[in-house]
């Protein structure tokens, strides 16, 4: 642990809720479709609600008409009832053994050691600087002040990185709002302690469970020597071990090799999950045929 009070991580209070909590507010959203831990890995317009099975898991498409459950932690003893009535191409869960696909996602499987010790060593410093010259804090969605800074940091985000796409003030506004009502939603943003004009970064999580999922981060390209990402993610991880969550989770492994890194710097480990995938009769040759790259997806590196 570092002796620099001033980078020391806050003491941050991050919403929390079930599965069920949180699928059911999803469910009534309707203008929250640009966060991917509501539609999935593909956001388009309202081609996800989570959804029940016959068991009491809840699902979401990460792809219209392909679904996954809410939590890939939670293996299945047996396979999932009730999804052959719905309209779907397919679905895909994890499992101990038996499975014929994989899926590799970056997760930290045990938060509860978490800390400077346990992020790269070449990433301290960063986080530091961050914690040194940011203030980082739990804001209000709602808010009118804050969505505007947020909007700014938005697309002063999207200019830098072509990520996603640039927002106008009502659209950005109405998604905020819902985000202030969201059972397990936090939105925490940094802004410089010398400058509170501005925000520098901000970031959504998702505590749901026993699981905290990084959904969002954004940054102002001007802000960047500040550290806002670093210092946003390390204040929030510190924050859901000191809550006892149990386990940390940003999105699946890509093919871009600079934003693995940046996970794995601040501890996050690519962990390959045994799965089952279940296609419907025809889609696996037609995808097999026509799409040969998203099947190959499908199956993982360790698929068959």
């Amino acid at each position: 642990m570092t002796s620099d009070p001033g980078a020391q991580p806050p003491s941050l209070q991050l919403r929390r809720a079930s599965a069920t909590e949180y699928c059911r507010y999803a469910r009534q959203a309707r203008h929250n479709e640009v966060w991917w831990y509501f539609n999935g890995l593909a956001p388009y317009r309202r081609f996800s609600r989570p959804f029940m099975d016959d068991d009491g898991r809840w699902w979401f498409c990460v792809k219209p008409g392909f679904a996954w459950p809410v939590s890939f932690f939670e293996t299945f003893t047996k396979p999932p009832r009730g999804l052959r009535r719905r309209l779907l191409l397919g679905w895909q869960y994890p499992v101990r053994a038996g499975g014929n696909s994989t899926v590799a996602m970056n997760v930290i499987p045990d938060l509860s050691c978490y800390g400077f010790e346990t992020i790269a060593e070449n990433k301290r410093r960063a986080v530091r600087k961050g914690l040194r010259e940011l203030e980082v804090q739990v804001v209000d969605p709602a808010d009118a002040t804050v969505c505007e800074w947020g909007l700014k940091v938005w697309n002063s985000h999207v200019q830098r990185t072509g990520w996603n796409r640039a927002m106008e003030p009502a659209e950005f506004q109405s998604t905020w709002r819902e985000l202030a009502d969201w059972p397990g939603t936090t939105v925490l943003a940094a802004w410089p302690k010398a400058d509170r004009s501005h925000f520098c970064g901000w970031l959504i999580l998702r505590t749901i469970d026993d699981v905290v999922y990084i959904d969002t981060l954004a940054s102002a390209t001007d802000c960047m020597p500040n550290r806002p990402n670093d210092a946003l993610i390390f204040a929030a991880l510190c924050s859901a071990r000191d809550a006892g969550v149990r386990r940390a989770h940003y999105s699946l492994k890509s093919d871009i090799t600079s934003l693995e890194e940046f996970k794995q710097s601040l501890g996050f480990m690519p962990h390959t999950f045994p799965a089952r995938l279940h296609l419907r009769f025809g889609v696996g040759t037609a995808l097999r045929l026509v799409r040969p790259k998203a099947y190959e997806r499908l199956l993982g590196c360790g698929g068959k």
